[in-house]
């Protein structure tokens, strides 16, 4: 199938009967978008992270390998990364266009499963380029000193409210052509109201405080046994363990993707002294904090 297909495809899809209030779990946030060359550390890496990755090659090539299949995206094509790992190549004239994105159920499931790495010509999808530019002059005009992730930058309300009117252009263009490319979105389904409630609030939870479980349970009426059976039951994990891979990935983002010492980071996700931090991230992740940081870099 090729070209983007039309507003009658996009509202026929398979998941397009969910309830309006089902939809709303889709997280959906922008992470960054970036146009120019390639950061030396990033030339040559491995990457793993459920984010969405989407880049169009404005200048040289970059070589992607994921599970022993390898793919090459040259000037004027755009690359859809595949995801969780994949290791990358560009060449050293490289320069992109690049959004990253989240796009994913509360339980981590992607929208869309990207096994492998894809690539076309941008201009089969003229609407990524054109989406993707309104939201990278709206964060350099507001955010010029920004060259990486945006989640973690200060803004105004009103330039948060610009972002939010933009992306969802970006995603449908997106959605737009991963089901012309042929992948079908994975639903949400059973998910008690309850639960549902319950997710909305973790969301928006600060990571740095500790949360009311107990107290939350009792005012939706019921027992924090039977509530947390509920919400392994629609997003496959317990809240407690929901809570902890939000600040995970926080951790994660800080670390890859600021320059906010590990110290701070710690601090900033309720932790009292950045050993505990420290013996918390590795736990999780095989590495201590620097090592992280220092393999990741600020790859885009």
């Amino acid at each position: 199938m090729t070209g983007a297909p039309d507003n009658e495809q996009l509202a026929g899809m398979p998941s397009g009967s969910m309830r309006l209030i089902d939809w709303t779990s889709l997280q959906c946030h922008l992470t960054w978008v970036y146009e120019g060359p390639v950061f030396d550390c990033a030339r040559t890496s491995r990457e793993t992270t459920n984010d969405v990755s989407c880049w169009l090659m404005r200048r040289g090539r970059v070589e992607l390998t994921t599970g022993g299949n390898r793919v090459t995206a040259r000037k004027g094509e755009w690359a859809f990364v595949a995801a969780p790992t994949r290791t990358q190549k560009f060449s050293a004239d490289a320069e992109i266009l690049s959004v990253r994105f989240q796009l994913a159920w509360p339980s981590g499931d992607p929208l869309f499963a990207r096994t492998q790495n894809q690539v076309f010509p941008a201009a089969q999808f003229p609407g990524l380029e054109k989406t993707a530019m309104r939201l990278l002059r709206l964060v350099r005009r507001h955010m010029p000193k920004v060259d990486a992730n945006v989640q973690f930058e200060k803004c105004s309300l009103d330039v948060f409210l610009s972002v939010q009117n933009l992306l969802p252009a970006w995603q449908r263009a997106y959605v737009e052509t991963m089901l012309a490319l042929g992948h079908m979105p994975h639903r949400l389904t059973g998910v008690d109201e309850r639960a549902l409630q319950l997710v909305r609030t973790l969301d928006h939870h600060p990571l740095e405080e500790s949360f009311a479980f107990v107290r939350f349970a009792r005012d939706v009426g019921l027992t924090p046994q039977y509530l947390a059976g509920i919400f392994l039951r629609s997003y496959g994990m317990t809240p407690k363990r929901y809570l902890e891979h939000r600040r995970l990935e926080a951790a994660r983002h800080a670390l890859a993707h600021t320059s906010i010492s590990v110290k701070a980071a710690a601090y900033s996700l309720g932790f009292r002294h950045e050993s505990h931090f420290c013996a918390w991230f590795k736990q999780h992740e095989g590495r201590t904090p620097s090592d992280f940081r220092t393999t990741q870099g600020n790859g885009r």
